[in-house]
């Protein structure tokens, strides 16, 4: 029975089936966590205080007097 768990361990150890995929959507998760938390982070601190600056000078505009 060893010999048998002990053979099945060694050949599933040394099966290299599908390792490349799962590397390669191991390195895409990681570059999408990273992509996702910089966009968080230029969303929060650069794009919505620029948004509320136009539009508050968009609102603020008077339109010509005829």
């Amino acid at each position: 029975m060893m010999k048998k768990v002990k053979g099945f361990a060694e050949a599933l150890h040394g099966d290299e089936k599908g390792s490349y995929f799962v590397e390669m959507a191991l390195v895409l998760i990681g570059v999408a966590l990273a992509v996702f938390s910089a966009a968080s982070g230029l969303t929060n601190n650069a794009l919505v205080p620029k948004y509320n600056s136009i539009s508050n000078y968009i609102n603020n505009v008077n339109p010509p007097q005829n």
